[in-house]
């Protein structure tokens, strides 16, 4: 009978010309095919020469089953003649321990191909992505991919908490860049734990870093915001000027014009802009809007906490409505009357689908470096927003619960930005 366990397994070819002696290389390499040389030093070693070489035996009775066993040890040219009487004898005591030594190299090779389908990359690639949302996945893979690049084919339980300490220290970002990273890595390897290709994650003995918790706000003065609203204004009226002036080139040479710009929006920078500025949404939430999201009558806009196909919605997950003052009803029921749009509210003019995370950075760039905001960015828009509600007195809660943050933590930052309640309270000291 013969076993097959992932091992090389051979039965006694009698038939052949067999010869006891001590193995030599002379001995092993003037063997002819078929021909097989049994050693006398260590008992079931021996060497046959087959087609596909000169190859290496250890035979013996397994101390599991009882049956004769012949397991390979090995190719002659790959292996001496030495080494390969070494490992006979190291399989040779493992019998003698009661130890099946092809049990054990299957046991072996089972461990390589597990540690082979648990390195970084091929759990990324599979199971993670698996089991996590698409919006969240991609950038955490391409995350990995930019700064562990030389662990992706590391077997994730060779990835140490000294490993990961010597990565922090070499990182050349900001304190909080560093923890965001490592924020990533934490949830990969905390999935890669329950999905038992990991015994146990590093990332509970490694700190986060140090990091400035009331790092400065940025959001808009009245005078900057002054200057962003005739930005967006000039910019509009240049292009009505830009359509004016084709018109009349098209008129004189007798073709056919496009209709006037005389709508309220040349196109769509201004009203996001300004409905963003009013309603503190994230510039995803913008591009995830939908029309029937919006309830004009009841002036409620609602921000989706889950999506159809898990890219988009809100980044806590959790659905939030957000009323419309005057400025942000007045831009939405002019926008829409304008457009005409059912789907989103601010479709890529090019495509007609969502625009893509940097759908609108020349445009807002362009605006911003106009109005003097070098240091200005799209969602500072939104911080804008939360501080100016904090300035006016409106409660943590409230606030929280309109930017869909998922801590009073994160809502607190707001109230630092508040020079006249600082003033107030040192006031209370005199």
């Amino acid at each position: 009978m013969v076993y097959n366990f992932g091992y090389t397994i051979v039965t006694p070819d009698y038939t052949n010309a067999m010869a006891t002696e001590k193995l030599t290389e002379s001995g092993v390499k003037k063997l002819q095919l078929g021909g097989e040389l049994r050693d006398i030093e260590v008992k079931g070693f021996f060497c046959r020469a087959r087609k596909a070489g000169k190859l290496f035996y250890y035979s013996y009775l397994s101390p599991s089953s009882g049956k004769r066993r012949n397991i390979s040890v090995g190719r002659h040219g790959d292996l001496t003649v030495f080494d390969a009487r070494a490992a006979a004898k190291l399989m040779a005591a493992d019998v003698a321990k009661g130890i099946d030594p092809a049990d054990k190299q299957k046991a072996t090779i089972e461990k390589a191909n597990r540690e082979k389908n648990s390195t970084l990359r091929a759990f990324l690639e599979d199971g993670y992505r698996k089991v996590t949302p698409k919006k969240t996945a991609d950038p955490a893979i391409r995350s990995m991919e930019i700064h562990f690049e030389d662990w992706l084919d590391k077997p994730m339980s060779k990835i140490t908490a000294w490993d990961i300490e010597i990565w922090k220290r070499a990182h050349k970002g900001k304190p909080s860049n560093a923890n965001r990273i490592l924020g990533s890595l934490r949830g990969i390897l905390t999935k890669a734990v329950k999905s038992g290709l990991l015994d146990k994650s590093p990332m509970p003995d490694v700190k986060a870093m140090k990091e400035d918790k009331n790092k400065k706000i940025r959001y808009l003065s009245d005078d900057e915001e002054a200057r962003l609203r005739k930005v967006l204004d000039d910019r509009q009226d240049k292009q009505r000027a830009e359509r004016n002036r084709y018109i009349l080139w098209c008129e004189e040479r007798k073709k056919e014009p496009p209709a006037p710009m005389v709508d309220k929006f040349t196109d769509h920078i201004k009203p996001m802009v300004l409905l963003t500025l009013n309603t503190g949404l994230r510039l995803g939430e913008v591009f995830n809007l939908l029309v029937s999201d919006i309830d004009l009558p009841a002036r409620i806009m609602t921000v989706r906490g889950e999506s159809d196909d898990d890219t988009t919605g809100a980044k806590s997950g959790q659905t939030r409505q957000i009323p419309l003052n005057d400025e942000s009803f007045s831009i939405i029921t002019a926008w829409l009357n304008q457009t005409g749009n059912r789907a989103l509210v601010f479709p890529s003019p090019v495509s007609g689908r969502r625009f893509n995370d940097s759908g609108i950075k020349t445009a807002w760039t362009s605006v911003r470096e106009s109005a003097g905001l070098l240091d200005f960015r799209f969602h500072d828009l939104r911080h804008t927003f939360g501080t100016r509600l904090a300035h006016k007195r409106v409660d943590l809660v409230t606030i929280k619960e309109l930017m869909g943050h998922e801590s009073l933590d994160t809502t607190a930052r707001y109230l630092h930005t508040s020079v006249e309640r600082k003033f107030e309270a040192v006031a209370l000291l005199s």
